[in-house]
């Protein structure tokens, strides 16, 4: 028994060793890892290459638990979409269900951005915009740590497609909410791009001064902070501005900055694809001080270099302009007609274009509309569900004071019967004294007299205390809870008992010695039997409650007796011996 004692205890102390040191390696796996994806998340911005071969690495750690590693597939699309690598969308929006579930508002709107951005890369402008939105929606804008910077870039593409759609009116929302988010983010560069983007707007919309208003104040800001190229990049306008209204003092100005400082440029002098219409601008302003021959050339090479019909248009109208000035009627014809031809293809293409963004802009709109019906759908049944809870609850808690009521009342009558017995005690006891009482002085017959009665009185009294102790047993286990329960579940339901019941059950019985003195010696189903039984539960009754068959349950009564009697007999023989107990 000793040497049993002590390799229990040693085994305990190993286990008080043991566990706290797994613990130990388990929480600083964990720690590792959450350093590592900070690290990853730290160079996502500055170094997305390199924060790219960090998070390969991390992918096939085993010490990472679900948690960080959705964490990690998140900062690796980031990563990603900032590289503007290709991904699925499906994947992305498993990541992205994952952290409506278990993530914060900054995770669940940087998954939404995500999706948005491989939509917008892919030119789905209406499933793009429905991501932007989902995922300006996701954003806690009171929260001191909400993440402005996505937030800022949401609007801005969102913006950006919208203008590209000519929704003008909901682009400039847009782009006023970047420009608020940028702000709050303290990211002085993006406000001030935004800024200039807004003048884009008021281009686009034909309200010129508007826009050279911002242009003339965004060389000052973008210069004030130190970004001398966004600076003189943002010049290109103001040089369209001052060529086309005559006003030329600054243009000369202007062209130097923009050719020598905007990046623009290689070293041959060419200016980078997508930006050639420059070359139109210089021309006219080579044209307005009669340098026909240098505007041509510029003419000439944008012609070259453009790709748009608008462009093309534009050098061939101009090309056109310079051959008037110089009285040439079939260079002008000519240039006139390939001009008129790339207004035909450009208007060609704009209707095509017009057509595909008035469709866009529909279903992005029925978009807008199905998620307000979603809303409201989803308020209203959130309502419901309150309800419906609440009239659970009112129903539990009827149930709950019906039974204590029930428990209650039974608890009074045994009072009542335990008081009604004790009267009835003391009578007999009354008669037995004055039975004595009279004896003493009554004659032979008497005394015979009152042996018979005093023998019919004990009867009567061992019947009382035998009926009063089987009423006591019976009705003590009776009105416990847990015996009106799964007495209840027997008769009403075809589900055994649980662990909570079962347990419940051997804990009423643990001060009951004749069957509780049983409990380490028999097996679980054994000692469950035996209950029963003693409760009355029939046999039909304790096969839902155990789970077991009719024959299995006869078989083990049998056994039973002869385990706990020594003797043979039959399944009642066992009722019938634990029900005397």
């Amino acid at each position: 028994m000793k040497r049993i004692i002590t390799n229990i205890t040693g085994g305990l102390l190993l286990a008080v060793c043991i566990v706290p040191t797994l613990l130990s390696v388990v929480s600083c796996g964990q720690q590792t890892a959450d350093r590592d994806i900070a690290a990853a998340d730290s160079l996502s911005e500055a170094a997305p290459q390199r924060a790219t071969t960090l998070i390969d690495s991390l992918e096939g750690e085993s010490a990472m638990n679900k948690s960080r590693h959705m964490k990690l597939l998140l900062l690796k699309a980031k990563v990603r979409n900032k590289l503007a690598m290709p991904m699925s969308t499906d994947s992305l929006k498993y990541i992205a269900d994952y952290f409506d579930k278990h993530g914060d508002s900054n995770e669940r709107m940087l998954a939404y951005y995500i999706i948005g951005c491989v939509y917008q890369r892919s030119q789905d402008a209406p499933m793009a915009l429905q991501y932007f939105h989902e995922a300006a929606t996701k954003a806690d804008t009171t929260d001191s740590s909400c993440d402005f910077l996505t937030l800022h870039r949401t609007h801005v593409w969102s913006a950006e497609i919208l203008k590209s759609q000519f929704a003008f009116s909901d682009a400039f929302h847009e782009n006023s909410l970047a420009f608020k988010y940028a702000m709050k983010a303290k990211d002085t560069l993006n406000a001030i791009i935004t800024y200039e983007k807004k003048s884009n707007i008021y281009n686009a919309l034909g309200l010129s001064d508007s826009a050279i208003f911002i242009r003339e104040k965004l060389y000052g800001l973008y210069s004030k902070y130190g970004y001398e190229k966004e600076a003189v990049r943002s010049l290109g306008l103001l040089i369209n501005y001052g060529v086309e209204n005559k006003e030329l003092s600054d243009v000369k100005h202007y062209i130097n900055l923009y050719e020598h400082k905007s990046g623009n440029f290689n070293n041959k002098g060419d200016i980078k694809k997508g930006v050639e219409i420059y070359y139109v601008a210089k021309g006219r302003y080579l044209a307005e001080i009669n340098e026909l021959d240098s505007a041509e050339y510029y003419f000439r090479k944008c012609a070259r270099t453009a790709k748009n019909y608008s462009d093309l248009k534009y050098c061939f109208d101009d090309l056109a302009d310079i051959y008037r000035k110089r009285n040439r009627p079939d260079s002008v014809a000519k240039y006139a007609d390939l001009a008129r031809m790339m207004t035909d293809s450009a208007y060609a293409q704009m209707s095509t274009e017009h057509l595909q963004q008035m469709q866009a802009m529909y279903n992005y709109n029925r978009y807008r509309q199905t998620a307000e019906e979603a809303e409201k759908d989803a308020l209203r049944t959130k309502y419901i569900s309150i309800i419906i809870i609440m009239a659970i609850m009112a129903a539990a808690i009827g149930g709950a004071l019906a039974v204590r009521t029930y428990i209650m009342r039974k608890r009074r009558a045994r009072v009542d019967e335990i008081k009604e017995y004790k009267r009835k005690i003391n009578e007999l006891e009354m008669s037995r004294a004055e039975l004595e009482s009279i004896n003493s002085g009554l004659n032979a017959e008497v005394n015979r007299m009152i042996e018979e009665k005093t023998k019919k009185i004990d009867i009567l009294k061992t019947e009382y205390e035998k009926n009063f102790n089987n009423v006591k047993d019976k009705d003590l286990f009776e009105c416990e809870p847990i015996v009106i329960q799964i007495r209840w579940k027997a008769r009403k339901t075809t589900k055994p008992m649980d662990k909570d019941e079962i347990s419940r059950l051997k804990e009423l019985f643990k001060d009951y010695r004749p069957l509780s003195n049983w409990e380490n010696t028999l097996n679980n189903n054994e000692y469950l039997i035996c209950l029963l039984v003693r409760l009355d539960f029939v046999p039909a009754e304790i096969c839902i409650l155990t789970d077991l068959s009719s024959s299995n349950i006869s078989n083990i009564r049998k056994r039973l007796l002869e385990k706990m009697t020594g003797r043979e007999g039959s399944p009642k023989d066992f009722d019938k011996y634990i029900k005397s107990l």
